[in-house]
């Protein structure tokens, strides 16, 4: 398993794989048909979206897993340069892992490759929303050392975080 950084190439991969990822959190906890959604609203959601993109790339700190090559999980995340009080903070727009590669630490490498990055870019925190019903990806934040009792927005101080 790879952790590396999101390239142009990479984003029609991350694009099925993020919006199937999307879809799945739709039709679930959400209870929504995706159908009920037209194309055009379709297209604009997500990190991957062709307005997203390019920004999460530059950003620095959006990576890609990959396995043989397949892009099986992604972050998108950017540093922003204040949030909540906090002078440089790592913001998580989004996170997915393809579901023949869930529940193998997939997401969780790529959380800690992400924070690391951050820290060494100066972040002090990293911030990270989180879908209350989403039980997996609580437990995978808090594994990390992420304050995510009953809150939307989880909180990871990078002080002393290694």
């Amino acid at each position: 398993m790879n952790i590396v950084p999101l390239a142009d190439e990479d984003r029609a991969s991350v694009r099925i794989l993020e919006l199937a990822c999307i879809r799945e959190y739709v039709e679930g906890p959400m209870g929504r048909k995706w159908e009920e959604f037209d194309l055009e609203t379709r297209q604009k959601l997500g990190a991957s979206a062709s307005g997203s993109f390019a920004h999460y790339r530059g950003s620095g700190l959006s990576f890609v897993a990959k396995e043989g090559g397949r892009i099986v999980g992604f972050v998108f995340a950017q540093m922003m340069p204040w949030i909540d009080g906090i002078e440089k903070a790592v913001w998580v727009e989004n996170v997915g892992v393809d579901p023949e590669y869930r529940r193998m630490g997939i997401g969780y490498m790529l959380l800690k490759h992400l924070a690391l990055e951050g820290k060494k870019n100066g972040a002090q925190v990293v911030h990270s929303s989180i879908s209350p019903d989403n039980v997996s990806s609580l437990l995978m934040h808090k594994k990390l050392g992420f304050l995510a009792e009953d809150r939307k927005i989880a909180y990871l101080d990078l002080g002393k975080f290694a």
